[in-house]
């Protein structure tokens, strides 16, 4: 009984060793704070040792434990390892999708971008929903709204409320989403409505092109609800897209022979909205950290310590499976584990901290990962260190499988995006480094 607690004892203790970089990685980036460049460099020099410990720790050395169990000859011990690659790797892709929806994404500064993304356009769907049923901004080619969202603003108005008044300066445009507006002018002492304009219709342009007063009164003939856009902004539309200039003044020509609608020249208003949302490719940083501490606020810290375990759970669970003692232990994987970890920790504990969360909630978090980290290693000793040869290779197969998927999906697209070409020979020192770790 001695003899199994201290193996336990022992393989706990290796696994929150090389989970303890999580912690050391979480200081750095709290209050070191090194360059993207200097993080992307580590990374991908872990990444490359963590490769290489995959290859040969788990995918080599599992399958020549199932040749030395009685298959010499066959692909019976490579069906065993790839099975378990592929079936770990889909794994990690089912569940990361899931838990990245619901704000796990947050733990990488790579997948943050673009989880904010996505929620950016959720979001400017349904306004562009409304914007497509304007055929004066149908005008303009849907690519250009990205910067049109920006200076859109709602106005929900009741029935018999007026927008503007004759006289008053042209400080916007106007455009109906719901309800209708008419349009007033004064005959002698009584106001005569001079046309109706519906839902999809625009007014008020007229006035920011000419630089004049107001010709006519605007008032709500029934609860509407309009989109404005300022002068300032409008002025901006016009300089930008010599279509929608040409389209705000056919449509004036148009009205001034009392013809208030046309659909000429404008896209099917569902293409367009389509189009439009898709060309969202862009998050100023101030968008970016809102939108990242508006969703971290709505649940996320759960989501993120689940998928920081899903990343770190399986490594614990291949240490605690393949200790028996020290002396027999290979720590080429726990090397390559530890200096992985470090800057995961790193680039994490930054993009936590731009969504809001407090220092000590996010050394909460790893801290917590590591306590489990520990937990998993002492489970996978317990159960696995003395399974059947085949359990054992499949376990650890899988196991690689999500970590290879992890490193693939998230630790190198994110040391190239920070790091540039560079991290192609970091990746080549790690993987060698660790290979080289072998004969020592």
């Amino acid at each position: 009984m001695f003899s199994m607690d201290s193996t336990v004892f022992g393989a706990v203790l290796l696994a929150v060793l090389a989970m303890a970089s999580l912690i050391v990685g979480v200081a750095v980036g709290l209050f070191l704070k090194p360059s993207q460049r200097t993080n992307a460099i580590i990374m991908a020099f872990g990444t490359g040792a963590l490769i290489q410990a995959l290859a040969l720790e788990l995918a080599y050395e599992g399958a020549e434990r199932l040749v030395r169990q009685g298959h010499p000859n066959d692909l019976t011990p490579w069906l065993w390892v790839a099975s378990g690659f592929l079936v770990g790797g889909l794994i990690y892709y089912v569940v990361n999708r899931l838990l990245d929806e619901r704000g796990a994404a947050l733990r990488h500064p790579a997948l943050a971008k673009q989880y904010v993304l996505k929620k950016k356009r959720q979001e400017s769907e349904a306004l562009l929903e409304h914007l497509s049923k304007v055929e004066l901004l149908r005008s303009l080619p849907p690519e250009e709204m990205e910067d049109v969202l920006v200076c859109v603003s709602p106005l929900d108005l009741r029935a018999g409320e007026t927008v503007f008044h004759r006289g008053d300066a042209g400080n916007a445009l106007y455009l109906i989403d719901s309800g209708s507006i008419e349009i007033l002018i004064n005959e002698g002492d009584r106001e005569q409505v001079l046309a109706t304009l519906e839902g999809g219709q625009s007014f008020g342009e007229m006035a920011l092109l000419t630089g004049e007063p107001r010709t006519a009164t605007a008032r709500t003939s029934n609860d509407t609800k309009l989109l404005r856009i300022d002068k300032e902004h409008f002025d901006e539309l016009l300089e930008r897209s010599p279509r929608l200039r040409q389209a705000v003044e056919d449509l004036n020509s148009q009205r001034l022979a009392q013809n208030v609608a046309t659909s000429r020249g404008t896209m099917d208003a569902d293409l367009w909205r389509e189009v439009a949302v898709k060309n969202i490719q862009r998050l100023t940083r101030l968008e970016e950290m809102a939108l990242m501490r508006k969703h971290a606020a709505a649940g996320a810290p759960l989501a993120i310590f689940l998928g920081a375990m899903m990343d770190g759970i399986p490594e614990s669970v291949v240490i605690g499976s393949s200790y028996v003692s020290f002396e027999t232990f290979r720590f080429t994987f726990l090397a390559a584990v530890f200096l992985s970890n470090l800057p995961e920790a790193i680039a994490s504990a930054v993009g936590m901290k731009q969504a809001g969360f407090s220092n000590f909630k996010v050394f909460g978090l790893w801290t917590m990962l590591v306590v489990a980290g520990g937990v998993a290693a002492a489970f996978g000793n317990l159960y696995l260190a003395a399974a059947s040869p085949t359990l054992l290779t499949f376990v650890g197969a899988v196991a690689g499988g999500g970590i290879l998927a992890m490193v693939s999906s998230v630790m190198m697209p994110e040391a190239y995006e920070d790091g540039g070409p560079a991290v192609g020979l970091a990746t080549i020192a790690g993987f060698l480094g660790a290979f080289a770790f072998n004969f020592l």
